[in-house]
């Protein structure tokens, strides 16, 4: 994730996941991963953020848009 705020530098937030190839394993990141991303960016910048999502091919829980 970028962020950007006017007369500042830009800054990057990133998460890694590690897929081992277990069966119970998730290959990819869960809508509480994206969550926990974006709460460390609030924190880390100290204000609100204007979110824009683009190209998710995942299916969002009404709990998670809320």
């Amino acid at each position: 994730m970028t962020c950007y705020r006017q007369g500042e530098r830009s800054r990057m937030f990133y998460s890694f996941h590690v897929y081992r190839g277990r069966k119970s394993e998730k290959k990819g990141f869960a809508w509480e991963d994206y969550r926990d991303l974006i709460v460390r960016a609030h924190i880390q910048l100290g204000g609100p953020i204007v979110l824009v999502w683009d190209c998710e091919d995942g299916v969002i829980p009404f709990e998670a848009a809320v």
